[in-house]
């Protein structure tokens, strides 16, 4: 254990006791929910992932994919109506995003009137900031571990969506070279993208420490990131994220 992981285990053994006055008895609070009507919480995670072709199979290469780590927050409100379930809502600030190396032969894109054919190496950067609001369902299987899933709906407010040949050919036809130097070539496409999506969810949680809790979840979206109106591939974009989130309960609601 490095020096950094040993300071923050100090610090979280000093600062518990006065931030989480009641979990001294950590062992039957931390699976009782039976004082308690609801739990208001925060957390602090980050995702990693952005936007991936469906279905993959219509990629004509290799992909490398290099997500961009951001740190995420977010509250949480769960309603405790029995020991087992618990409905929760939540709502976060994300910026997810990642950088894609990419070799393709003979990749068809639509770009204004033309169809093209790319053959050759492409990078392509892509970057989202959203708020975003999961609902689901966990359910408790004892000793701290927990499962859930559910759905969620984000609002995009920030996009960028760049793609740059690096070295290839481009033509109108397969295996047709009528561009050869695609080194000053850029498309953006950050206009076309839309501002909303939703998809599932599902995920594990454990709780570590009686209002401390570690979850990781996995979310993919159902709508392609560009607007209807906007098909310049074969094959849709897709979000799809992992993340790992640490949060802590704040205001635990009593019964009446």
């Amino acid at each position: 254990m490095n020096m950094i992981n040993k300071i923050c285990l100090l610090v979280l053994a000093a600062c518990q006791p006065v931030l989480f006055p009641t979990t001294c008895a950590a062992g039957n609070d931390a699976d009782s929910t039976d004082a308690y009507r609801g739990i208001i919480g925060v957390s602090l995670g980050t995702d990693i992932g952005g936007a991936i072709p469906y279905p993959v199979s219509n990629i004509p290469g290799t992909i490398n994919a290099y997500p961009l780590i951001n740190v995420n927050p977010g509250i949480r409100f769960t309603f405790l109506p029995s020991k087992r379930w618990s409905p929760t809502a939540e709502a976060i600030y994300k910026t997810a995003g990642m950088k894609v190396d990419a070799r393709v032969t003979n990749q068809r894109f639509n770009l204004d009137d033309a169809t093209m054919y790319f053959s050759g190496t492409t990078t392509t950067e892509m970057k989202f900031s959203m708020i975003e609001i999961p609902v689901y369902v966990r359910y408790r299987l004892g000793g701290g571990h927990g499962i859930f899933a559910g759905a969620y709906y984000a609002a995009v407010f920030s996009s960028k969506f760049i793609a740059a040949p690096v070295k290839g050919y481009v033509g109108s036809s397969p295996d047709m070279a009528e561009i050869t130097d695609v080194s000053n070539i850029s498309m953006d496409f950050t206009p076309y993208t839309d501002n909303w999506d939703c998809g599932l969810l599902a995920g594990y949680e454990y709780r570590i420490f009686a209002r401390m809790k570690i979850a990781a979840r996995f979310s993919m979206g159902f709508k392609d990131i560009f607007k209807p109106q906007h098909r310049y591939f074969d094959y849709r974009m897709l979000h799809a994220r992992g993340s790992v989130t640490l949060s802590c309960d704040l205001i635990r609601i009593r019964q009446l």
